[in-house]
């Protein structure tokens, strides 16, 4: 397919266009040419808007998947259907599957199942055997079958010991641990953020401090085997305040914030909306600034989607019966867009959640530039549309009716192309 994109402002700190509105031709999956006005060419389909921005396509670290075994919540064709609408050409699925991602040909499954849908899928592998705790897994073998990182998703790891010897393994070969921190023994069944709207709705709390507690190991754990590591999807103040100080000391130390942390509080669970029962919990509105602040001065490396598709049966009970999780792939980008775009210069903003991604894997950050490959994510800040229709598997996002008025309009990855309609 031939494309023209007419006067999109590029935001990539790579390109020499950086910040620039241009014209910009795709042809054969390249960037076959940029200027200031491109004529269009008899086939090509054109690309127009009130206000288009241009940039790398995203990457999304953590994304929760059913493939294989919870198929009934999420395919990786609907997630990689999904992704694309949500201006993603990378995603990093958690190993927490049935079976875990744990084998070469778990790892082999991933990757060639995200060729065949048009989206670069980079598979993290288990950290622990089975996701259970007690063993660390074959990260080795894993990583020479493509495995970017290792983690157990939002599992948090309780056993300190397991932990640093994982941190010294991958150290071997460069490799990355990615950890959420969340101390069980603290949360224990705490559902929401402990708080004043916790006590008012009857229902369990969880402290702050039961994050902070593995951010304080981590960061101790982290710096004693100078090895690299993700703190990954923080949601408090104290972490935030915390890692502002440490973080600027350890270049081997990364951040990330889940989306909804950042654009929404616990208020949103006043009348019981188990759409936003979500792991990590949402926090105050002090717990939010902070992460925002986190966000401007680039203490937080990355913003992730938390996606994690849900059926009809896990969110259709009562509030404490439901279960954990919101669909997020679709919307993280335009929502993150609504509510910071005028609190956080926009370069700063996308790049977390495309250059800063990259950089966590020491992955190359692609350049918009005539001759490279097109790996693009399109969007228009001035195109007021309702988000009506998931392609996830799963219908649990909480935006679902919303209206935006920033608009993925198109996700390129060489030949593979999603166009909005």
């Amino acid at each position: 397919m031939e494309l023209i994109i007419k006067q999109a402002t590029i935001l990539s700190s790579t390109s020499s266009f950086h910040k620039k509105k241009m014209d910009i031709h795709i042809k054969n999956g390249k960037i076959e040419n940029i200027q200031k006005k491109l004529d269009i060419p008899p086939k090509a389909k054109v690309l127009e808007g009130k206000n288009l921005h241009c940039t790398i396509g995203l990457m999304d670290i953590g994304t929760h998947n059913g493939e294989p075994g919870f198929e009934h919540r999420e395919t990786l064709a609907s997630l990689c259907k999904a992704a694309k609408a949500g201006g993603y050409t990378k995603i990093l699925p958690f190993p927490n599957t049935f079976p875990y991602i744990q084998t070469k040909s778990d790892l082999q499954y991933l990757i060639q199942k995200g060729k065949e849908n048009g989206l670069q899928i980079l598979p993290i592998g288990a950290l622990s055997q089975d996701g259970k705790g007690v063993d660390i897994a074959e990260f080795y073998d894993m990583f020479s079958a493509g495995a970017i990182g290792f983690s157990d998703g939002l599992r948090a790891c309780e056993n300190s010991g397991l932990l640093m010897r994982a941190l010294l393994y991958v150290k071997t070969f460069n490799g990355i641990i990615i950890h959420h921190p969340d101390d069980k023994t603290l949360r224990e069944k705490g559902m929401v953020h402990e708080g004043f709207i916790s006590t008012t709705l009857g229902l369990k709390g969880v402290p702050s401090i039961a994050e902070l507690a593995h951010v304080q190991r981590d960061i101790l754990l982290q710096e004693y085997t100078n090895s690299r590591m993700l703190i990954h999807a923080i949601s408090s103040k104290e972490a935030a305040d915390l890692l502002n100080k440490e973080k600027k000391k350890r270049e081997k130390l990364f951040v990330s914030v889940p989306y909804l942390n950042l654009i929404a509080t616990d208020k949103k669970i006043e009348d019981f909306n188990v759409d936003y029962k979500v792991r990590p919990v949402l926090r105050e509105e002090e717990d939010r600034k902070s992460l925002v602040k986190a966000l401007q001065n680039q203490t937080i490396d990355a913003v992730v989607s938390n996606h994690t598709p849900i059926d009809e049966d896990g969110k259709k009970v009562e509030f404490p019966y439901a279960d954990y999780g919101a669909g997020g792939i679709e919307t993280a980008f335009i929502a993150t867009m609504e509510v910071l775009q005028d609190k956080i210069e926009m370069d700063v903003l996308v790049s977390a959640f495309n250059e800063g991604p990259r950089k966590i894997f020491n992955l190359p950050v692609p350049a918009i530039e005539v001759g490279q490959e097109a790996e693009l994510c399109i969007f228009d800040t001035a195109s007021k549309h309702t988000f009506l229709t998931s392609f996830s598997g799963s219908a649990n996002n909480p935006f679902l009716g919303k209206t935006f008025s920033t608009q993925i309009k198109a996700t390129i990855l060489g030949n593979e192309m999603y166009l909005a309609s």
